[in-house]
């Protein structure tokens, strides 16, 4: 999907984790014929799957702010990945490096859908467009409220942007421009004091 278009990819089935075969869980079996349910399920799941429709609207820097509860640099310490309901999702740690907007200090946490399991068999889902999260990235992050007490980015991917490196040095890309990390904090600033002001007043 690219900015605007939908769509979900999913490897695997929609399982909870108290669905597994008790024959894949039983001890004394053999391994051929774990392996061979777990084929039968991720084969059924390509033809059953449901379709989760997502679109994203380009937003500016201003409204990214905007819609932020907090923003800020930081880079990823861990991740995990968990079923909640028929859904998998990732929940991504950060160590926060400079704070511009919030209240995070130190650590801040965000939810996010998709991700890959172990149990009760290996099983992938991603949606399309959405970042992929690996310790040790570091970006800016702009958050949202997502379900009580938890964060998402603010429109799935528009609110991540990852800090990249060549021979030049660090960079970030942002609508189509390279710019150096200072001048996107600066950017970042001017976008939280536009919107501090509030509109202009209409004559």
């Amino acid at each position: 999907m690219g900015e605007g278009e939908d769509g979900l990819t999913r490897t695997s089935r929609d399982l909870q984790p108290d669905q597994a075969p008790r024959a894949l869980l039983r001890p004394g079996r053999s391994r051929s014929i774990r392996r061979s349910v777990a084929i039968i399920l991720f084969l059924t799941a390509l033809t059953s799957l449901p379709a989760l429709a997502t679109l994203v609207r380009q937003m500016s820097l201003e409204e990214i702010a905007g819609a932020s509860s907090d923003v800020v640099r930081g880079r990823v310490e861990s991740t995990r990945s968990f079923w909640e309901g028929k859904q998998i999702w990732t929940e991504v740690t950060l160590t926060v490096g400079r704070a511009y907007k919030g209240k995070a200090a130190g650590r801040v946490t965000f939810l996010q859908l998709g991700g890959q399991v172990s149990t009760p068999v290996p099983l992938e889902m991603t949606v399309a467009g959405a970042p992929v999260h690996r310790i040790g990235d570091e970006g800016f992050y702009f958050l949202e409220p997502g379900s009580p007490g938890r964060r998402i980015i603010v429109g799935l991917f528009r609110g991540h942007v990852p800090l990249r490196r060549d021979a030049g040095g660090e960079f970030i890309q942002f609508d189509g421009r390279r710019l150096q990390p200072h001048q996107f904090e600066d950017e970042i600033r001017r976008a939280l004091a536009a919107q501090e002001r509030g509109p202009a007043p209409v004559n």
